[in-house]
């Protein structure tokens, strides 16, 4: 049987508004302890570390005169470091790794779990999640070609894997294990103030001081740019009074009537149930739908026309040549949130 552990890097977690309580929450709830790299910075981040329970800190001091995002790595390694010489010789330990603007969902817990077992049962060595990139708000999925789909966040202890470069991934690698568990990544929803300085401090990281400024620019202006479908589907339970406070939407009102085209015995009964509306009509074809109504109807199996006439914009996977289909459930999910319909929260 898999024990799983957590690790981390921390520094201004409140300055910079990150959403490192809800991250380390997520994870509490799932490991036996979490390991994390702490610069006690400028702010009262230690304070609010003292509300997170199984959490092991490993003080550190962040070195600024590492460039291209290696100081980012170098601490990565420092928890990993702590975490490997405390379990790195149990061959059943694994640990999970989260940056303070990611969290993990309580519905893929137990998907977690078992394909952590199976991959450890069939020798893989690295577990790979995807990802949701959450953009400017809590409802905004940006799905462009610079975003990447899923990312190694789960490693054998037992093994010579690091992490390396800005620390979006590891290295060592023998053999990766792809779920369908998810990284819900906040990093770009955040008080715009924090926000502001969170990017120039972070810029210093992997730029001099005098092209700083303008990357900065350049990057707000593609920004605009940036490709995004809607999501109402549900958040982790820990990032409500988060989401609450920002003054985003946790879930949409419910709607009287709704239309789907499709087949409702492709997706789950449970996930079926949770739409936010008080009556459903499934329709084979679109013209089964009255034509009052087809401007809100939702598309499961658009074809080209649909899309030619933006019927729909929901892609079947994100635009990364690397990214793999959505499962049904969760296309299904953006599906119907394109038309602004949400789903029940029945946690």
């Amino acid at each position: 049987m898999i024990k799983l552990f957590g690790f981390s890097i921390l520094r201004n977690g409140v300055k910079y508004d990150y959403s490192f309580k809800e991250s380390l929450l997520s994870l509490s709830s799932l490991v036996q302890e979490t390991y994390l790299a702490f610069d006690s910075g400028e702010d009262s981040t230690s304070q609010e570390l003292a509300k997170v329970p199984l959490l092991k800190i490993i003080p550190s001091v962040w070195d600024f005169s590492l460039k291209k995002g290696l100081v980012l790595s170098t601490e990565t390694n420092k928890a990993l470091a702590a975490l490997k010489a405390d379990h790195g010789n149990d061959d059943c330990a694994w640990g999970i790794y989260l940056q303070a603007d990611e969290v993990l969902h309580e519905e893929d817990f137990e998907l977690l779990k078992s394909d952590i077992q199976k991959a450890h049962n069939e020798g893989f060595d690295a577990v790979a999640f995807r990802y949701l990139h959450f953009w400017q708000t809590h409802h905004h999925l940006a799905i462009s070609k610079k975003w990447y789909p899923h990312e190694v966040r789960a490693i054998k202890l037992n093994s010579s894997i690091e992490s390396w470069g800005d620390a979006q991934g590891f290295r060592n690698i023998k053999k990766i294990f792809y779920t369908e568990a998810r990284i819900y990544h906040y990093g770009h929803v955040r008080e715009q103030s924090s926000y502001q300085e969170k990017m120039r401090e972070m810029g210093k990281f992997y730029h001099a001081a005098e092209v700083l400024e303008e990357k900065l620019s350049s990057g707000l202006k593609d920004a605009k740019k940036n490709k995004t479908i809607f999501y109402f589907g549900t958040h982790p339970k820990v990032m409500k009074d988060r989401i609450l406070r920002m003054s985003d939407i946790w879930q949409l009102e419910e709607k009287e009537l709704v239309y789907i085209v499709g087949n409702f015995e492709k997706y789950s009964s449970s996930l079926i149930n949770t739409v936010a509306a008080k009556k459903i009509i499934w329709c084979k074809n679109v013209s089964e739908v009255p034509k009052k109504e087809r401007g809100r109807m939702v598309l499961t199996d658009p074809g080209v026309i649909d899309y030619l006439f933006k019927k729909t914009i929901v892609p079947i996977k994100m635009k990364s040549k690397s990214a793999m289909p959505w499962s049904l459930d969760f296309r299904f999910i953006l599906q119907v949130s394109e038309k602004k319909i949400g789903f029940k929260d029945l946690r």
